[in-house]
């Protein structure tokens, strides 16, 4: 039986994989990964790099990787940024390349919103030689000519971040706004279309004494003629360097897809690192052990800057 759901999974995938952007239980510590008006927010030139491995066990599962740098410019009037991604799920793969620039609009003393714009680049892949491909002939016209095929496409985001102080903000964007056709042959089996994606996230930090902080988040997702997707998150850090959190996802069936742990810790004033392990709680639990992100930031903020400020909002 799991054979056979990894054999119908795989080719499925051929289908499917530019039809969502991967998604990620870490999606709070750098929102520049759907939303172009964030980059340069945090106000120090900042590297992150993450990796998800998502439903270990599972012939064919998918995987990404994340490669992002930000940083602020115009004596931090604006920022610009830049991201290098790759999806792979079954015999397919992505790589996302783009850059990102964002102003910011001072509205007043203690509310900022930032605008953003971002060019991508977009290469997808087949590999069709790949043992884990499945057909009953050689003349299979639903496999493209050749051992492997390829298509390169192109897009255009925008999108705005709103702050409120060093307590709220709130984001809306759509890295991608146009959709883009890559069908890979004349079959329809494995045409696919790249569709828009529009992501709305909101987070807030709130005091609860001098050691303890509660931070929520919450982050939508809009694509045509799919089901809407959402997570909600509670977050609690102490002492401004251990943060643990539990989220919950939905979509996957009625009782949701996964429930996820987050743990994030701050080594110094630079260095941060997270651990996240998502719980799957759809059908395809049977067939899998969970997934697994892990997720390292490095800021190149001046040694004497403190830590005051929590990670999400720009410091003033």
């Amino acid at each position: 039986m799991k054979q056979l759901s990894s054999i119908i999974f795989l080719l499925f995938s051929l289908v499917s994989v530019a039809q969502q952007e991967a998604q990620y239980t870490h999606f709070m510590y750098n929102q520049q990964l759907y939303n172009p008006a964030y980059v340069g927010s945090r106000n120090t030139a900042s590297f992150m790099g993450l990796h998800r491995s998502q439903w270990i066990g599972f012939e064919g599962a998918p995987y990404s990787q994340v490669l992002s740098f930000q940083t602020p410019i115009m004596r931090q009037r604006a920022g610009v940024g830049a991201t290098i991604s790759r999806y792979a799920l079954g015999v397919s793969y992505a790589w996302f390349g783009s850059g990102a620039y964002s102003y910011n609009l001072r509205l007043t003393q203690s509310l900022s919103l930032r605008l953003g714009l971002q060019a991508t680049i977009e290469y997808f892949g087949i590999d069709f030689a790949d043992p884990k491909v499945v057909t009953v002939s050689q003349n299979d016209p639903s496999l493209a000519d050749g051992d492997f095929t390829s298509k390169y496409a192109a897009n255009i985001g925008v999108g705005m971040y709103l702050t409120y102080k060093d307590m709220f903000y709130f984001g809306a964007s759509s890295p991608q706004i146009y959709p883009n056709d890559i069908g890979f042959n004349e079959t329809t089996i494995i045409s696919a279309q790249i569709s828009p994606h529009r992501y709305f996230n909101l987070g807030a930090v709130i005091p609860v004494s001098e050691q303890l902080e509660l931070m929520p988040n919450l982050i939508v997702k809009w694509v045509d003629q799919a089901p809407l997707d959402g997570e909600i998150n509670f977050n609690v850090r102490y002492l401004k360097k251990i943060t643990a959190g539990l989220s919950y996802r939905v979509g996957g069936d009625k009782a949701g897809e996964s429930v996820d742990a987050l743990l994030f810790f701050q080594f110094n004033q630079k260095l941060g690192a997270g651990l996240a392990y998502d719980l799957t709680l759809s059908k395809v639990k049977k067939y899998q052990s969970g997934t697994i992100e892990v997720l390292l930031r490095y800021d190149l903020r001046d040694e004497k800057a403190d830590l005051e400020n929590p990670r999400y909002f720009k410091k003033k």
